[in-house]
């Protein structure tokens, strides 16, 4: 109920305000008619100039940005991390059968180290 009232009230004000304005246009001179008619043919022809960005191509450009997106958050999500060192790695170094892998192991760990300083 209170909403139907509020959209009459609404109704009747506009109605108001087209009655002013028309009654506002019937006292005008034929000079400002005459601009006015001329504001509006202007502005008509304004809106019928071609856009530098039409809405196909912000859309299709909008479209293009969120699969680019969407693409290099799950490949970032998905490859393994290159500072964590999995147990498998560690595995292979041991079942190896060669000492001098095991001996020079601590040779990597400081090339490893002098990477990360710089």
């Amino acid at each position: 109920m209170n909403n139907e009232h509020t959209i009459d009230d609404n109704q009747a004000m506009v109605r108001q305000v087209v009655d002013s304005l028309d009654q506002s246009i019937e006292h005008l001179d034929g000079h400002t008619l005459s601009r006015l008619n001329q504001a509006r043919h202007q502005a008509l022809a304004q809106t019928l100039r071609p856009r530098l960005i039409k809405a196909e191509w912000l859309k299709a450009g909008a479209i293009v940005a969120l699969i680019a997106f969407l693409v290099n958050g799950w490949l970032m999500f998905m490859t393994p991390d290159a500072d964590h060192i999995g147990v498998d790695d560690f595995e292979m170094i041991l079942v190896n059968e060669d000492f001098e892998l095991m001996q020079d192991l601590e040779f990597f760990v400081w090339m490893i180290e002098q990477e990360d300083g710089n």
